[in-house]
């Protein structure tokens, strides 16, 4: 009983002990707690089997931080032996360092909506600065700067999600035919000629639906609306309101190509565009007013773009073009 009762005592002990260390750790080193709390708990287990080499694999470390890492080389007489055995839980202090020296966690960095919404349009830019080489369009660069504008297109708020929605579905359009031939169809025109050759579409320049040709022209189509609505609308304070600069972007680019169902209901979205402050805002990942810094920034980035999908789609253009691929039936 006298035993027992030690043992409990002695156990008692250890917890206060480590719940102290625990605390003064998150104190100290302004550790997620959630983190600290983990090892704590292999600290619990540390004389029953635990060692140095399974360290890496336990998945509880990783909450709340966004990497760990182990160094390569394991001082002498260490690798296989049970942590508690090397010093004891008598000395959790240098147990805890010990299992600190181990692991090497790095705080998760947090953004800050602002700090997002720029970094949204970085990649978006980026990506398509690498499109054109020389006087061809790179296929995988194309696709892979169109999703990441569709992540930015979804940001915009309600008024762009018919046009998000039709730009993915287009999307997977031209990836499938690409994905199953990428060697085949490394440039634009290269993927357009192979398709054209293929017999996929009819007499003329009528376009299989499913046809990445098909995904493509639309894609472009869409481009060429948001370039017009962008660089009329936001660019300078003294352009048009977006919504007016929606709907005379949609008759230039869209509304041709468009059957009677979709002349109506394309429309109707775009009406319900934001002030230029507000679609700004969306843009830089706000809900609320940026700061005119923020906004000049934003506009800065926004003319970047705009600039670097000029030669873009008129190279586009020529290529269908010149692959009698210009389908200008409703759709």
């Amino acid at each position: 009983m006298k035993s027992e009762v030690s043992r409990i005592s002695n156990l008692f002990r250890t917890e206060m002990k480590l719940l102290s260390l625990v605390l003064s750790s998150i104190r100290r080193h302004k550790h997620n707690a959630a983190s600290v709390l983990s090892i704590s708990f292999i600290l619990f287990f540390a004389g029953r089997g635990i060692t140095e080499a399974h360290l890496p694999a336990i998945p509880f470390l990783r909450g709340g931080y966004s990497s760990y890492s182990v160094p390569a080389a394991k001082p002498m007489g260490l690798g296989m032996k049970p942590i508690g055995k090397l010093y004891g839980l008598a000395n959790l202090k240098r147990t805890l360092t010990h299992i600190g020296e181990k692991i090497r966690l790095k705080p998760q960095q947090t953004q800050s909506k602002e700090a997002e919404g720029n970094r949204h349009l970085d990649e978006v830019l980026g990506a398509f600065t690498r499109v054109l080489n020389g006087n061809d369009i790179d296929t995988a660069q194309l696709l892979k700067a169109c999703k990441a504008h569709l992540k930015l297109m979804k940001s915009g708020g309600a008024s762009l999600r018919l046009v998000a929605k039709d730009l993915e579905s287009n999307l997977l359009k031209a990836e499938k035919p690409f994905k199953k031939a990428p060697k085949q169809g490394k440039t634009l025109y290269s993927l357009l000629e192979s398709e054209r050759h293929s017999g996929i579409h009819k007499e003329g320049n009528e376009l299989e639906n499913e046809s990445a040709a098909m995904g493509l022209l639309w894609i472009r189509r869409s481009l060429a609306f948001q370039l017009d609505l962008f660089e009329s609308s936001l660019l300078s304070e003294n352009g048009k309101h977006p919504g007016v600069a929606a709907i005379d972007a949609y008759e230039k680019h869209l509304s041709p190509y468009h059957g009677w169902m979709l002349q109506k209901v394309f429309p109707l979205s775009l009406s319900a565009m934001p002030k230029r402050s507000s679609f700004i805002s969306a843009f830089g990942g706000r809900d609320e007013p940026v700061s005119p810094a923020h906004e000049e920034e934003i506009v800065r980035k926004l003319s970047a773009l705009l600039k670097t999908w000029r030669p873009i789609i008129k190279r586009w253009s020529n290529d269908f073009e010149s692959l009698n691929l210009e389908d200008t039936r409703p759709a």
